[in-house]
């Protein structure tokens, strides 16, 4: 085994043994899941399970071959093709599905033995959540979970700490913020990325799911407080469950609608502007959904019609009119200026249309829609960060900070040493200090810092 081979498991094995230490000390730490014994769990080890699959096929002119040994094992490095006869058709997995508890403390040995890189469980309730298939798991509701991730808003931070790189052979070129759709030096397709969390990326999603929350999930829908539950999902976002019994037969037609509704898609904006006389009319603040929440929503904006890069025919006059067109929804009651000239009833319920998806809820779509999605587990830790998933309520939300709230990890030292890359790794902060950039150093770090840079797969253990 090569030295980087040895770094590379040696810091694998640490991870996992300090996952082991943190789930033996913090039993109570773990949350049970509503009717555990109905959930199905799904387990990320931090082993790749490969399999070599033997085949035989006929080449051109008839003749037979075979590729493939049928062996199989488990490496802590990824596997690209077969260790044993190099066969590039093997199959690797990181996953174990249709996993069941009866109790959390089933649970919590579980935990403690297997120290797993990550662990979800499912939103639905099963009647044998541990069947291999779907259709045999016998579906009988599932709980409504959104989840809020920087990764699907468009954050400038992006920017400046995500990372790029070309696949193909020949090339290796790298770049920051979100890969492009084809690399400006070779036009290959595939990228490597390295997605890189900031105070920045969660204070945005922080602000979406406070959106969610009060303005949707209690104002609009009625739930009560007391059936939401939120947490940190331990890296880039928010998860929000809601335990009310009235959402769990939704089917998922039902959900999308709720989906839809939350980031403001499809809304008839021509019942919601109106037109009375010669008077161009948009609803008080006081009116329930949607309309009382238009006229933030067109101020919004507005406010940033300037970076719009749309080309409707009201963009100009809008631009033009934008002083007057403030002032007017900024009354209470709010108006529809008529100093924002050459803008008609049909532009302002255009603009209306825009304005509610851009000022709508930021959700990521498929997991609430998807009845059989899995979520991860509360209290446990986050394989990606090393931060833990905590239950955070709503009170706490506002001043709640994930670099110093959800810390695993707080006591001692270890000594690490940067993987170099182009551009390196970007600043970051942990508790009240500050760290990096580095470039390929060996570093003292205290643990929780080290676990950060550990888990995001940045830097090995020295």
């Amino acid at each position: 085994m090569s030295k980087q081979n040895q770094s590379f498991t040696s810091t694998v094995l640490k991870l996992r043994f300090m996952f082991h230490e943190y789930y033996k000390s913090n039993p109570d730490s773990v949350d049970t899941p509503e009717k555990i014994h109905t959930k199905e769990f799904g387990i990320q080890s931090w082993e790749h399970n490969w399999f070599c699959p033997k085949r035989r096929t006929r080449d051109e002119s008839g003749h037979e071959t075979s590729y493939g040994c049928g062996q199989s094992g488990k490496s802590f490095e990824p596997v690209t093709k077969c260790p044993k006869c190099e066969s590039p058709e093997i199959q690797t997995t990181m996953w174990k599905r249709h996993v069941g508890y009866l109790n959390h403390d089933e649970l919590l040995k579980a935990l403690m033995a297997i120290a797993p890189h990550s662990i979800y469980h499912s939103a639905a309730f099963y009647e044998i959540p541990v069947a291999r298939h779907m259709n045999e798991k016998e579906w009988i509701g599932a709980e409504l979970v959104f989840d809020i991730d920087a990764d699907h808003l468009d954050i400038p931070c992006a920017k400046d700490h995500d990372v790029w790189r070309c696949n193909t052979d020949s090339c290796h070129k790298t770049g920051t913020g979100p890969a492009p759709d084809s690399c400006p030096d070779c036009a290959g397709k595939s990228f490597r990325t390295r997605k890189w969390v900031c105070e920045k990326c969660l204070e945005e999603a922080k602000k979406h799911t406070v959106k969610l929350y009060d303005d949707f999930l209690v104002n609009d829908f009625g739930f009560d407080p007391s059936t939401i539950q939120l947490n940190y999902s331990g890296n880039r976002g928010y998860h929000v469950r809601v335990h009310d019994p009235r959402v769990y037969l939704l089917d998922s037609n039902s959900r999308i609608q709720i989906v839809h509704y939350i980031m403001g898609l499809g809304l008839n904006t021509e019942k919601v502007i109106v037109s009375q006389g010669r008077v161009n009319r948009i609803p008080d603040r006081s009116f329930p959904g949607w309309s009382g929440k238009m006229a933030d929503a067109i101020i919004e904006f507005v406010r940033n019609i300037d970076a719009y890069s749309g080309t409707e025919r009201w963009v100009k006059p809008l631009r033009e009119g934008k002083i007057a067109a403030l002032d007017g929804l900024l009354r209470k009651p709010p108006i529809l200026s008529k100093e924002a000239k050459s803008i008609g009833l049909k532009s302002w319920q255009e603009i209306a249309e825009k304005a509610a998806e851009f000022y709508g809820g930021e959700i990521d779509r498929p997991v609430t829609h998807d009845i059989h999605r899995v979520i991860r587990l509360i209290g446990s830790l986050n394989g990606k960060t090393g931060f833990t998933v905590p239950e955070v309520t709503r009170d706490q939300l506002n001043d709640f900070n994930p670099f110093r709230d959800a810390i695993a990890f707080d006591n001692g030292h270890m000594k690490v040493k940067f993987l170099y890359s182009n551009p390196g790794v970007p600043r970051f902060k942990i508790g009240d200090e500050d760290y990096g950039p580095f470039h390929g150093e060996s570093v003292e770090l205290p643990s929780a810092a080290a676990a950060f840079v550990l888990c995001k797969g940045v830097a090995t253990i020295e």
